[in-house]
């Protein structure tokens, strides 16, 4: 498996918005599931946008890309279009899914929703092995903060809602959540590349995560909110922008 491994920091590595290398797709020879290997390898592609959204995503280039049969990409398309990310479009077939404002706008509502209700539970239950979780996201949000690449900031920031969602005690809210978090990985890719307000972001992450280990269901509840209506409006202007990076003149997001 340090095959595997190997393969997927070099992975990490070359992802950047203007496209990762086309060699880190290559998949043949990679002892894991294939369907698994060959979603993982595609999903990072499309967070970091080497597939963009609304283009179209060729068998035969994806095949001679990752280095496997059309069978086996075409279960991996099938898991990625269940989970948002792809859509069959006519004549065109899969393409990368792209969401307008207004879609945005619903799943960043939805998103608020949940996951405020997700940290109102978590304070009320505080079980042990799930605050324990908790805080080691946030000692890895510490390490991240100043030199930190986009990739590194989505992964533990993925980590720490994960923590949140886990620590409601629902499974099946930590299931929506996390297949909503797919949905709208590119637009938080783009925002954590907003380096002024980071430091703002981090920090209402780790209030967030003291108001839970505290046991303040309300005050949790708050900070949540608040911080999703801050990265909502982001996200919108990621859009809104056509999901490009944002430059030293407007860079003034909120890590989402």
């Amino acid at each position: 498996m340090n095959g595997t491994a190997d393969r997927m920091d070099e992975m990490k590595d070359d992802a950047r918005l203007d496209g990762m290398k086309d060699e880190a797709l290559l998949v043949a020879g990679q002892a894991v599931s294939l369907r698994s290997l060959v979603a993982d390898r595609l999903r990072l592609a499309i967070i970091t946008g080497r597939f963009r959204p609304g283009q179209q995503l060729r068998e035969r280039e994806l095949c001679e890309l990752t280095g496997v049969s059309r069978p086996s990409l075409r279960e991996a398309l099938r898991q990625l279009e269940a989970e948002g990310l792809i859509a069959t479009a006519p004549h065109r077939g899969p393409v990368v899914a792209a969401l307008n404002v207004e879609e945005v706008g619903q799943l960043y509502a939805l998103r608020q929703v949940l996951e405020s209700f997700a940290a109102r539970e978590f304070a009320r239950l505080r079980r042990p092995a799930d605050i324990a979780a908790l805080k080691a996201a946030v000692t890895r949000l510490d390490e991240v903060e100043k030199a930190g690449t986009p990739l590194e900031m989505l992964e533990i920031g993925t980590a720490f809602y994960g923590a949140i969602a886990t620590g409601s005690g629902n499974p099946y809210l930590a299931q929506t959540l996390g297949a909503l978090h797919n949905r709208i990985a590119l637009i938080r890719f783009i925002s954590l590349h907003r380096r002024a307000r980071i430091a703002q972001s981090f920090a209402a992450l780790r209030a967030l995560s003291e108001a839970i280990i505290a046991g303040d269901e309300t005050l949790a509840d708050r900070l949540c909110t608040e911080l999703l209506e801050a990265v909502g409006t982001t996200a919108r202007a990621v859009v809104e922008a056509g999901y490009r990076l944002p430059g030293s003149a407007d860079d003034a997001g909120l890590a989402a």
